[in-house]
């Protein structure tokens, strides 16, 4: 079964960020990202494997300038992975299925 990934922006990052998953992943994307589009798949995939402890978010960085600021996201695609609400690691560009599963398992 597909893992929902949660569209992310200011109305409902903070409603994210305090849900009952102690790991969150956020991937900040862009519509117009060659590499973003080629991550998504790969993004879902690790969704659907870990997806039953950990939340798992996406934000359009052209919709939601304001929480790639916060975040100091310079480039797309970059996955941040938080535990507690505060990030514990950041994976920039597109790579590897097993570096993002490494991340997050690391998190947990």
């Amino acid at each position: 079964m597909a893992q929902d990934i949660t569209a992310l922006d200011g109305n409902t990052f903070t409603d994210f960020l305090n849900g009952p998953e102690r790991v969150k992943v956020v991937r900040f994307w862009a519509t117009w990202c060659r590499p973003c589009i080629a991550l998504e798949p790969i993004f879902q995939e690790v969704a659907d494997e870990l997806g039953a402890q950990t939340g798992f978010g996406a934000v359009d960085i052209d919709l939601a300038p304001e929480i790639a600021g916060a975040f100091g996201i310079r480039s797309v695609p970059t996955v941040v992975v938080l535990r507690d609400g505060m990030p514990v690691d950041m994976i920039v560009g597109l790579n590897p299925k097993s570096q993002y599963t490494s991340a997050i398992g690391a998190a947990a």
